[in-house]
């Protein structure tokens, strides 16, 4: 009786696995997906460390610190959705319209650098967005980019 007990608790979480599975699992970006992007793990509020010697303020800009990451997550509830793409691009939202530099994944859980040479505030606040439609390019309709606020942080000073 201990064993067929033990054997049904082992099938029960095995199938309450796998039914929580698909909305955060890795595996491929696909069309009709909701996500949420990652910076340096963290979906809200995340700070991104910044190389700027000097004094910081005004309007300098400075280089992300190497190290960092940006990276995606598959959510049932995200408020990033893919439309009819197969692929997220992320970017620091540009301040002084600059050409961002952007990341492409292409698989959800895997994380790419953060691009050392980007340009951003010394320190202050800003956004990445992540979205299945490249910078500025023209999109078929169905598409929501997501965003994550980030704090920028000298370490040079």
């Amino acid at each position: 009786m201990w064993r067929t007990r033990r054997l049904g608790i082992a099938v029960l979480c095995l199938a309450v696995l796998c039914l929580a599975t698909p909305a955060s699992a890795g595996g491929p970006v696909q069309p009709d997906q909701h996500f949420a992007g990652r910076v340096n793990g963290v979906g809200k509020d995340a700070a991104v460390t910044v190389v700027c010697p000097g004094p910081a303020g005004g309007d300098r800009t400075g280089h992300p610190a190497s190290g960092q990451t940006w990276s995606i997550v598959r959510r049932a509830g995200g408020t990033g959705y893919t439309g009819y793409f197969s692929q997220i691009y992320a970017w620091f939202v540009p301040m002084n319209g600059e050409t961002p530099r952007q990341r492409v994944f292409y698989h959800y859980h895997r994380t790419k650098s953060i691009p050392q040479k980007a340009d951003v505030p010394c320190d202050g606040s800003g956004q990445v967005e992540f979205s299945s439609c490249p910078y500025l390019a023209p999109c078929a309709a169905g598409w929501q980019p997501t965003y994550v606020d980030v704090r920028f942080v000298n370490i040079a000073d």
